[in-house]
């Protein structure tokens, strides 16, 4: 049964620190840049949905950079307070304050491409 120590802790935060840069440098800024050159085209929408579809594989492409160490604690069956450590590693990184912290690009990009994807459909 695997422990939650301070070793464990640490090695999350390093392979976090990859996973928030792939989001914020790969897909927030090519998202962002999807939805600029979405702009251009004669139908922002249509372009805007394709671009979406397009980064939700590479999203899924990009799975291999999410933390290794926190799948396997994912995937094995803690209990007690490594069951609790978890859930408040899990809670720091991906609860709501977290997101918004770590991924600013990833989220502006990501609603940019959105925002151009249905503004057509809602606004017009």
């Amino acid at each position: 049964m695997p422990e939650i120590t301070q070793e464990t802790i640490e090695e999350i935060e390093s392979e976090y620190a990859k996973w928030a840069e792939f989001l914020n440098v790969g897909v927030g800024l090519l998202s962002f840049s999807l939805g600029i050159s979405c702009l251009g085209t004669p139908r922002p929408d249509v372009t805007g949905f394709l671009s979406l579809l397009f980064m939700l594989l590479f999203m899924v492409y990009g799975q291999k950079h999410f933390p290794l160490k926190l799948r396997e604690l994912r995937k094995a069956s803690l209990v007690g307070i490594d069951e609790l450590l978890l859930l408040g590693i899990e809670r720091k990184y991906f609860g709501i304050r977290g997101v918004s912290k770590n991924f600013p690009v990833f989220l502006a990009g990501w609603l940019f491409l959105g925002g151009v994807a249905i503004y057509d459909a809602f606004f017009k």
